[in-house]
């Protein structure tokens, strides 16, 4: 097929080749515009997702002022109960006064070594260890580490060990019982 050739059946049949070239150059323009509609598309679904967190934020700040006195309040209420790790004769008052209203026998009770803060940084909080030993029946073993456990200062234990014991002011249900007791402090 020859160039006269194409002319001559392109006379013949002239609405064939409109209708060709008008296909050839939807399919280039269909292609070639198919990466702007994806970029319009993906701009518009960012566009979506900023207004909804946008309206979310919104809705949350409706109740901010009484969300940020309630956290204030409930940082002062956990910093009262905060121990100072510095204060030892404190924070030894309040095992012996523990000791007094459960009945148990303090037999040792000692602050521990009072971690550095990372990086020097000052107003942070640390864990102020504690070991005690202490000696009562098991009902008065039991209160005392209720107590140290739901009491006002924020506590947990690192190891609690009961050794079954009988001494005359115990009597046949005594324990001696070794714990490691870490509270939030501040140094």
């Amino acid at each position: 097929m020859t160039g006269a050739d194409v002319t001559l059946a392109a006379k013949k049949h002239p609405i064939v080749v409109v209708c060709g070239l008008i296909s050839l150059i939807c399919i280039v323009l269909l292609y070639l515009g198919s990466d702007a509609v994806d970029e319009r598309k993906s701009v518009a679904d960012e566009r979506s997702k900023t207004d909804h967190a946008i309206n979310a934020n919104v809705t949350a700040s409706s109740n901010l002022a009484q969300q940020t006195e309630a956290m204030q309040r409930a940082v002062k209420d956990m910093e009262s109960r905060l121990i100072k790790g510095s204060q030892l004769a404190i924070n030894l008052q309040y095992f012996y006064r523990l000791e007094s209203e459960t009945g148990v026998k303090m037999a040792d009770v000692h602050q521990g070594t009072i971690p550095a803060l990372r990086g020097g940084s000052k107003g942070g909080y640390i864990a102020v260890p504690f070991a005690a030993n202490i000696q009562g029946n098991f009902k008065q073993v039991l209160d005392f580490i209720q107590r140290v456990e739901n009491g006002q200062r924020v506590a947990r234990f690192t190891s609690v060990s009961f050794v079954k014991t009988q001494t005359e002011a115990t009597g046949p249900d005594g324990f001696n019982v070794s714990m490691g007791i870490e509270f939030l402090g501040t140094p």
